[in-house]
């Protein structure tokens, strides 16, 4: 973990929190020993030998905690590497010309053309986004080396382990985040070449423009995506990316917000129109084939 490039402030700083490792474990075991010895039973003897194995562990946990970040730091570089060769702007652009010379003079290659001008755009008015990920990625991993020292030390008690388990959670988290970008931008601007416009799939337009809103959105909120991937799964996800949208769908002008409310009247009404003449109001949900 080369952190040589750190100011000498900061240096300093983790240095003084390593050096005052061993006071916190030592003053953790005396409050766990005390709050245990008011608890436990007359002629009991308290509980001293686990809070003693907890704090060799922690010792172990901050000794081994500079491999452990060098080793996630390698695999989330390599990972988001592979990945992210598929965003290089020559095959995206080469892509597109692709995409251009195959469209035909009708409805769908309209269509096609509107969600590849939509997609293309802002993949490419993002794209900034990976070094404000960078930028967060950076923050986060000195912010990590600095306090990891104290936060280690809260092992000690059971009752405080849990901001320890919270380091390890945002260690990963920041290292999910540059996959996650990688992923993301990948489906941006490869989803405007799928064929979810050909009418045997039976995906509505405004279905897949409101898909590419989504993915837009989840490309500048990494963050928030991976975040809710550790604690709600996909379903969270897309949950709350839909309310994301709905959001911004309100700050726009007026005219923007009225057509939209005007669209969804129309599909709810629709969708009545469909329960009552007995057919369901969702009506196929495309499926992922595999080969044969």
């Amino acid at each position: 973990m080369d952190m040589s490039w750190l100011s000498r402030e900061a240096k300093s700083i983790h240095l003084l929190f390593s050096s005052l490792f061993y006071s916190f474990v030592v003053v953790l075991l005396l409050i766990g020993v005390i709050t245990n010895f008011f608890k436990m039973s007359l002629g009991q003897v308290p509980e001293f030998m686990s809070l003693l194995g907890r704090a060799l562990l922690a010792s172990l946990i901050l000794v081994s905690l500079p491999e452990t970040m060098n080793t996630l730091a390698d695999l989330t570089d390599q990972m988001a590497g592979r990945i992210g060769e598929l965003n290089n702007l020559e095959l995206v652009v080469q892509r597109l010309g692709e995409k251009i010379g195959n469209l035909t003079f009708s409805w769908v290659s309209v269509k096609d053309s509107i969600l590849m001008i939509v997609s293309y755009l802002t993949f490419f008015l993002l794209y900034v986004s990976v070094y404000v990920i960078e930028s967060m990625f950076i923050l986060s991993w000195t912010l990590i080396y600095i306090f990891s020292p104290v936060l280690i030390a809260a092992f000690t008690l059971p009752s405080t382990s849990n901001l320890t388990k919270g380091l390890f959670q945002t260690l990963f988290e920041v290292c999910l985040w540059k996959i996650c970008w990688a992923v993301l931008a990948g489906l941006l601007w490869s989803f405007a070449l799928s064929e979810i416009n050909n009418p045997q799939y039976d995906v509505d337009f405004l279905t897949a423009i409101l898909l590419n809103i989504m993915l837009s959105f989840s490309l500048i909120l990494t963050p928030f995506v991976v975040r809710s991937f550790v604690k709600g799964g996909s379903s969270s996800v897309a949950s709350q990316l839909g309310s994301v949208v709905f959001a911004a769908a309100a700050l726009t002008p007026s005219g923007m917000s009225q057509k939209l409310v005007k669209g969804i009247k129309t599909a709810g009404n629709q969708l009545k129109s469909n329960s009552e003449d007995g057919e369901a109001p969702y009506r196929k949900i495309p499926k992922f084939k595999g080969r044969k």
